[in-house]
C-alpha cells in the first residue's frame, strides 16, 4: 500500500507538470497561469456551494428519517473533490470538477462504499 501511495504522489505531480508545460507551449505562460488560478478560485466557489447543498440535504434527511448514513460517502467524495479543485493543476481540477457534479459524486460514493465494505468484510469478518 505504501508503494502505491508513493507512486501516486510521484506520478500525479509529474503528470500535472507535463500537462501544464503542454498547455503553456500552445497558449503561453500567462494564459496557463491565468487558467490555473481561475480554476482554483472557481473550485473554491464550487466547493462552498456544493458543500452547502450537501449539508442542506443531510439536515433535511436527518429531520425526516434519522441520520443519513448513505450520505457520508458523498461527503467524503466531496472533501476529496474540494481538495482536488483547490490544488492547482489541470488534471486534479478536472477530477475535482467531475466530483462536484451530484450525480457523479453519488455514483462514485456508492462504488467506494461497496469497495470499502467488501474489503472490510473480507479482512475482518470471515
Amino acid at each position: 500500500m505504501l508503494k502505491r501511495l508513493l507512486l501516486l504522489f510521484l506520478l500525479v505531480p509529474l503528470i500535472e507538470l507535463s500537462v501544464l508545460f503542454l498547455i503553456a507551449h500552445f497558449l503561453g505562460w500567462a494564459w496557463t497561469l491565468g487558467i490555473t488560478v481561475l480554476s482554483s478560485v472557481l473550485g473554491a466557489y464550487l466547493a462552498k456551494k456544493s458543500g452547502q447543498q450537501w449539508w442542506a440535504t443531510v439536515r433535511t434527511e436527518w429531520t425526516q428519517e434519522g441520520f443519513p448514513v448513505h450520505r457520508l460517502g458523498e461527503g467524503a467524495i466531496l472533501i476529496v473533490a474540494i481538495a482536488f479543485m483547490i490544488t492547482p493543476g489541470p488534471l486534479t481540477g478536472l477530477i475535482g470538477l467531475l466530483f462536484m457534479i451530484p450525480r457523479v459524486r453519488a455514483g462514485v460514493a456508492r462504488f467506494v462504499v461497496r469497495w470499502v465494505s467488501s474489503r472490510f468484510f473480507e479482512r475482518y469478518w470471515t
